[in-house]
């Protein structure tokens, strides 16, 4: 299916048996770099290409670059984590559009620098919706004052246009969740990965960053809703 966002994982022919678990332990150092100095730094730039789009109309191409590595960056460790790849995932966060390979995962991208559509990214302000829901969980866990029900309203205003794709996103991912940990018990006995289940482990994948790409505006076309 032709998007803006691309995902191609090789499928490998054998996997070492320790690897399904290895695996999972190996590419920590990637999962931490990923959700604390990736996170906020994209967090930050997300905020200026939202502010960018919604008063010029373009898109820097410096952004979107940045935000291509990112998306590119998640799928790889994902994928690495999900044993769909053997190739250790390379610390590289040099900005490119299209995909420098070398990781077992392609994940290339036609960015919309001009000509957006302003509206659309009116409502896609995922930035507040994510760290207001992460504020509104520490409230819960440690007790301290809710935020103020307008808050939350105009959180859910703001990512309004995301939620069919979360919602799609998310149930995804709890299928491929269960193929993955089949799929887990057969490559660890076998060396193979069924194809049905790596078709719904890499389906998430592919989900995954598309619905980023959108969240971080790198097209104004709406993720499909499919797997493949």
């Amino acid at each position: 299916m032709s998007y803006p966002a691309t995902v191609t994982i090789e499928r490998p022919d054998r996997i070492a048996n320790w690897r399904p678990i290895g695996q999972m332990i190996l590419v920590l150092p990637q999962y931490v770099v990923l959700h604390t100095a990736m996170n906020v730094v994209a967090s930050l730039t997300a905020i200026y290409a939202w502010l960018a789009v919604l008063f010029t109309g373009k898109l820097p191409p410096g952004v979107a670059a940045f935000h291509a590595t990112y998306v590119r960056y998640r799928a790889r460790v994902f994928s690495y984590m999900s044993f769909l790849t053997d190739k250790y995932p390379p610390f590289d966060v040099s900005p490119a559009v299209e995909d420098p390979g070398g990781a077992g995962v392609s994940v290339s991208f036609s960015p919309r620098l001009e000509g957006r559509n302003r509206l659309s990214v009116l409502f896609r302000f995922i930035v507040p919706f994510a760290w207001l829901t992460l504020i509104g969980m520490l409230g819960l866990i440690f007790g301290f004052a809710s935020l103020p029900a307008w808050v939350w309203i105009v959180e859910l205003v703001l990512g309004a246009v995301l939620i069919p794709g979360a919602v799609f996103s998310m149930v995804v991912w709890v299928i491929s969740s269960i193929a993955a940990l089949v799929g887990l018990v057969v490559v660890t006995l076998t060396g193979r990965w069924p194809e049905a289940l790596f078709r719904w482990s890499a389906g998430w994948v592919r989900v995954d960053a598309r619905l980023w790409a959108y969240s971080m505006l790198l097209t104004d076309e709406y993720p499909p809703f499919s797997i493949d």
